[in-house]
């Protein structure tokens, strides 16, 4: 297993006002009881996760990857001749309503220290491949590699797996680690983390500190690269 002890790292995070740092709400999760991110718990209301990035870029690209236009739907409705005029003015794909968005956003930075799991170092897998290996051909996927982690459907076999280093311990009888090191299935030079809640933890997790509000706007550069680098249009 490979683990990394960072002692503060410098990371990024875009959340909701009025505290972008504060663990999603419980009734976000739903009737179900369970979010839906890729290193999410498989089990309803056992923890949370806090999901941040190496650089604000990378939290833009990931928060704004949904509003990619899709190639797919964009032919399928080139190919729809309608003469209503109110139709025609309606939502297009890949067009986002940029100052609704940001509405109840809010960028910030802070340091990071823990120690992580690199769920997909070669270590880690080769860790993982007895146990995870028969757990991917019953959810479909051809094997158990970096590949099976990093793909966006199904996130059954992801949160499986963050559910089991969740509950891991060391020989000491401590937790084994304190959340995931990923990289972004939108570029591998985006580094991001899924920082564990654990049982009585306050409202903001304590391996995050020195807390900055950073200015997002449209004029914003990072907030631009991540709408070209997704060919997104804005409203």
């Amino acid at each position: 297993m490979k683990l990394r002890a960072l002692k503060r790292q410098q990371i990024w995070r875009v959340g909701y006002v009025p505290e972008p740092w504060s663990w999603p709400d419980w009734r976000w999760a739903g009737t179900s009881g369970r979010f839906s991110g890729r290193w999410d718990a498989l089990d309803a209301g056992l923890y949370r996760t806090l999901y941040v990035g190496d650089s604000l870029l990378a939290c833009l690209v990931e928060v704004l990857a949904p509003f990619r236009p899709d190639p797919t739907l964009n032919h399928e409705l080139d190919a729809i001749v309608d003469n209503d005029e109110e139709s025609q003015m309606g939502a297009q794909p890949g067009v986002l309503d940029l100052d609704a968005w940001l509405a109840p956003r809010q960028a910030s930075t802070a340091q990071l220290t823990g120690t992580f799991c690199d769920v997909t170092d070669a270590e880690t897998i080769a860790s993982l491949f007895s146990r995870f290996k028969p757990r991917a051909a019953t959810y479909g996927l051809p094997d158990f590699d970096a590949a099976a982690l990093k793909t966006a459907e199904p996130r059954l076999l992801t949160q499986e797996v963050s559910q089991y280093l969740w509950e891991a311990k060391t020989e000491s009888g401590t937790d084994l680690c304190d959340g995931i090191e990923f990289r972004s299935r939108h570029g591998d030079n985006f580094t991001l983390w899924a920082i564990y809640e654990r049982p009585g933890d306050p409202e903001i997790t304590p391996h995050v500190t020195d807390l900055q509000t950073v200015g997002l706007n449209r004029e914003t550069p990072e907030l631009q690269s991540a709408t070209h680098l997704l060919g997104i249009t804005l409203h």
